[in-house]
Protein backbone atom coordinates (compact mmCIF):
# COMPACT_ATOMS: atom_id res chain seq x y z
CA UNK A 1 0.00 0.00 0.00
CA UNK A 2 2.86 2.42 0.83
CA UNK A 3 4.43 1.83 -2.60
CA UNK A 4 1.14 2.67 -4.32
CA UNK A 5 0.76 5.91 -2.33
CA UNK A 6 4.34 6.91 -3.17
CA UNK A 7 3.71 6.12 -6.84
CA UNK A 8 0.59 8.33 -6.83
CA UNK A 9 2.53 11.19 -5.20
CA UNK A 10 5.25 10.83 -7.84
CA UNK A 11 2.62 10.76 -10.59
CA UNK A 12 1.17 14.03 -9.25
CA UNK A 13 4.65 15.55 -8.93
CA UNK A 14 5.37 14.66 -12.57
CA UNK A 15 2.11 16.31 -13.69
CA UNK A 16 2.96 19.50 -11.80
CA UNK A 17 6.52 19.55 -13.19
CA UNK A 18 5.26 18.94 -16.72
CA UNK A 19 2.65 21.67 -16.30
CA UNK A 20 5.34 24.16 -15.27
CA UNK A 21 7.43 23.15 -18.31
CA UNK A 22 4.47 23.49 -20.71
CA UNK A 23 3.49 26.87 -19.25
CA UNK A 24 7.03 28.12 -19.74
CA UNK A 25 7.85 26.62 -23.15
CA UNK A 26 4.67 25.39 -24.82
CA UNK A 27 4.42 21.91 -26.28
CA UNK A 28 7.06 22.06 -29.02
CA UNK A 29 9.84 23.41 -26.79
CA UNK A 30 8.96 21.50 -23.62
CA UNK A 31 11.76 19.14 -22.62
CA UNK A 32 11.10 15.94 -20.69
CA UNK A 33 14.66 15.98 -19.35
CA UNK A 34 13.73 19.26 -17.61
CA UNK A 35 10.56 17.63 -16.25
CA UNK A 36 12.61 14.72 -14.91
CA UNK A 37 15.11 17.13 -13.32
CA UNK A 38 12.29 19.08 -11.60
CA UNK A 39 11.02 15.87 -10.03
CA UNK A 40 14.38 14.31 -9.16
CA UNK A 41 13.57 11.32 -11.37
CA UNK A 42 15.63 9.87 -14.15
CA UNK A 43 14.15 10.21 -17.60
CA UNK A 44 13.59 6.43 -17.58
CA UNK A 45 11.63 6.64 -14.32
CA UNK A 46 9.59 9.49 -15.79
CA UNK A 47 8.67 7.26 -18.73
CA UNK A 48 7.46 4.71 -16.19
CA UNK A 49 4.67 7.17 -15.33
CA UNK A 50 4.05 8.67 -18.78
CA UNK A 51 5.17 7.03 -22.01
CA UNK A 52 5.54 10.30 -23.95
CA UNK A 53 5.30 14.06 -23.90
CA UNK A 54 2.02 13.69 -25.78
CA UNK A 55 0.62 11.50 -22.99
CA UNK A 56 1.61 14.11 -20.39
CA UNK A 57 -0.04 16.86 -22.43
CA UNK A 58 -3.19 14.74 -22.81
CA UNK A 59 -3.38 14.19 -19.04
CA UNK A 60 -3.22 17.95 -18.52
CA UNK A 61 -5.85 18.74 -21.15
CA UNK A 62 -8.13 16.10 -19.61
CA UNK A 63 -7.72 17.97 -16.32
CA UNK A 64 -8.75 21.21 -18.05
CA UNK A 65 -11.79 19.49 -19.58
CA UNK A 66 -12.91 18.11 -16.20
CA UNK A 67 -12.43 21.37 -14.32
CA UNK A 68 -13.99 23.46 -17.08
CA UNK A 69 -17.04 21.16 -17.19
CA UNK A 70 -17.54 21.59 -13.43
CA UNK A 71 -17.21 25.37 -13.69
CA UNK A 72 -19.42 25.64 -16.79
CA UNK A 73 -22.13 23.58 -15.11
CA UNK A 74 -22.39 26.21 -12.37
CA UNK A 75 -23.22 28.88 -14.97
CA UNK A 76 -25.75 26.91 -16.98
CA UNK A 77 -28.54 28.71 -15.12
CA UNK A 78 -30.70 30.49 -17.66
CA UNK A 79 -32.49 32.43 -14.91
CA UNK A 80 -29.73 35.02 -14.52
CA UNK A 81 -28.80 37.40 -17.36
CA UNK A 82 -26.28 36.07 -19.89
CA UNK A 83 -23.90 39.01 -19.35
CA UNK A 84 -23.67 38.33 -15.60
CA UNK A 85 -23.19 34.58 -16.12
CA UNK A 86 -20.49 35.03 -18.76
CA UNK A 87 -18.65 37.65 -16.70
CA UNK A 88 -18.66 35.47 -13.59
CA UNK A 89 -17.66 32.42 -15.62
CA UNK A 90 -14.71 34.21 -17.24
CA UNK A 91 -13.57 35.56 -13.89
CA UNK A 92 -13.73 32.10 -12.32
CA UNK A 93 -11.83 30.52 -15.22
CA UNK A 94 -9.18 33.24 -14.99
CA UNK A 95 -8.90 32.69 -11.24
CA UNK A 96 -8.42 28.98 -11.86
CA UNK A 97 -5.58 29.75 -14.31
CA UNK A 98 -3.85 31.71 -11.53
CA UNK A 99 -4.32 29.05 -8.87
CA UNK A 100 -3.88 25.81 -10.82
CA UNK A 101 -0.66 25.31 -12.82
CA UNK A 102 -2.14 22.28 -14.57
CA UNK A 103 -5.15 24.28 -15.76
CA UNK A 104 -2.82 27.09 -16.88
CA UNK A 105 -0.62 24.64 -18.81
CA UNK A 106 -3.58 22.92 -20.45
CA UNK A 107 -5.04 26.26 -21.52
CA UNK A 108 -1.67 27.17 -23.05
CA UNK A 109 -1.55 23.82 -24.86
CA UNK A 110 -5.11 24.32 -26.10
CA UNK A 111 -4.44 27.86 -27.34
CA UNK A 112 -1.19 26.84 -29.02
CA UNK A 113 -3.05 24.13 -30.92
CA UNK A 114 -6.22 26.12 -31.70
CA UNK A 115 -5.11 27.94 -34.88
CA UNK A 116 -4.46 24.64 -36.68
CA UNK A 117 -7.52 22.83 -35.33
CA UNK A 118 -10.49 22.34 -37.66
CA UNK A 119 -12.93 23.19 -34.84
CA UNK A 120 -12.63 25.44 -31.78
CA UNK A 121 -11.12 23.57 -28.81
CA UNK A 122 -13.48 22.25 -26.12
CA UNK A 123 -13.44 25.11 -23.63
CA UNK A 124 -13.78 27.79 -26.31
CA UNK A 125 -16.58 25.85 -28.01
CA UNK A 126 -18.31 25.50 -24.63
CA UNK A 127 -18.05 29.24 -24.02
CA UNK A 128 -19.54 29.91 -27.44
CA UNK A 129 -22.32 27.39 -26.77
CA UNK A 130 -23.47 29.56 -23.87
CA UNK A 131 -24.37 32.14 -26.51
CA UNK A 132 -26.51 29.90 -28.71
CA UNK A 133 -29.36 32.37 -28.67
CA UNK A 134 -28.86 35.21 -31.18
CA UNK A 135 -29.14 37.80 -28.42
CA UNK A 136 -26.24 36.28 -26.47
CA UNK A 137 -23.96 35.11 -29.33
CA UNK A 138 -21.93 38.33 -29.35
CA UNK A 139 -21.62 38.17 -25.55
CA UNK A 140 -20.19 34.65 -25.82
CA UNK A 141 -17.72 35.89 -28.42
CA UNK A 142 -16.83 38.77 -26.12
CA UNK A 143 -16.26 36.33 -23.25
CA UNK A 144 -13.86 34.33 -25.43
CA UNK A 145 -12.00 37.43 -26.59
CA UNK A 146 -11.65 38.80 -23.06
CA UNK A 147 -10.47 35.52 -21.55
CA UNK A 148 -8.08 34.57 -24.36
CA UNK A 149 -6.84 38.13 -24.86
CA UNK A 150 -6.12 38.64 -21.17
CA UNK A 151 -4.41 35.24 -21.02
CA UNK A 152 -2.20 35.83 -24.06
CA UNK A 153 -1.15 39.31 -22.98
CA UNK A 154 -0.54 38.51 -19.30
CA UNK A 155 2.73 40.02 -18.09
CA UNK A 156 4.07 36.77 -16.61
CA UNK A 157 3.73 33.05 -17.22
CA UNK A 158 1.91 32.40 -13.94
CA UNK A 159 -0.75 34.81 -15.19
CA UNK A 160 -0.85 36.60 -11.82
CA UNK A 161 -3.66 39.14 -11.71
CA UNK A 162 -5.49 37.51 -14.62
CA UNK A 163 -8.85 37.36 -12.84
CA UNK A 164 -8.62 41.06 -12.00
CA UNK A 165 -7.67 41.93 -15.59
CA UNK A 166 -10.67 39.94 -16.85
CA UNK A 167 -12.95 41.83 -14.41
CA UNK A 168 -11.57 45.19 -15.55
CA UNK A 169 -12.02 44.28 -19.23
CA UNK A 170 -15.61 43.15 -18.63
CA UNK A 171 -16.36 46.37 -16.77
CA UNK A 172 -14.83 48.45 -19.57
CA UNK A 173 -16.83 46.55 -22.21
CA UNK A 174 -20.02 46.97 -20.16
CA UNK A 175 -19.38 50.69 -19.66
CA UNK A 176 -18.87 51.11 -23.40
CA UNK A 177 -22.07 49.22 -24.21
CA UNK A 178 -24.03 51.17 -21.59
CA UNK A 179 -22.74 54.47 -23.03
CA UNK A 180 -23.63 53.35 -26.55
CA UNK A 181 -27.12 52.32 -25.44
CA UNK A 182 -27.55 55.67 -23.68
CA UNK A 183 -26.55 57.65 -26.77
CA UNK A 184 -28.96 55.55 -28.86
CA UNK A 185 -31.80 56.45 -26.53
CA UNK A 186 -30.83 60.13 -26.56
CA UNK A 187 -30.88 60.22 -30.37
CA UNK A 188 -34.48 59.04 -30.44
Amino acid sequence: MAKQARSLRTHELVLDAAAAEFVRHGYPRANLQHVAARTGLTKGALYGHFASKEQLARALTEHLDEVAAEILARYDDTESPARERLRALCCELAGRVESDVRFNAALRLMLDEAPAAPEPPGLLADLRALGEEPSTASLADLATVILVGAYCTAPDLERRGLAERVRVLWDAASAGEDAQAGSGRAAR
